[in-house]
């Protein structure tokens, strides 16, 4: 259920973007970081996270957040 597989690049930018998932997410970045400070660099951020470890982010299905 919290996987990202068969979400592209775009979909992960796009839910990254969602301002649910920032406000849900955003202890996961320092505000003093280049993520914390730059949404593009936030978006680049959690894109990664999100590939290399879904599971860190449970707080409800991820597909949730591509419905904004």
């Amino acid at each position: 259920m919290f996987t990202v597989d068969g979400l592209n690049d775009k979909q992960l930018g796009r839910i990254a973007r969602n301002p649910a998932f920032m406000a849900e997410y955003n202890h996961l970045v320092s505000p003093t970081s280049p993520a914390g400070q730059d949404s593009k660099m936030w978006e680049f951020e959690m894109i990664n996270r999100l590939k290399k470890d879904a599971s860190q982010f449970k707080k409800r299905p991820i597909r949730e957040y591509l419905e904004y």
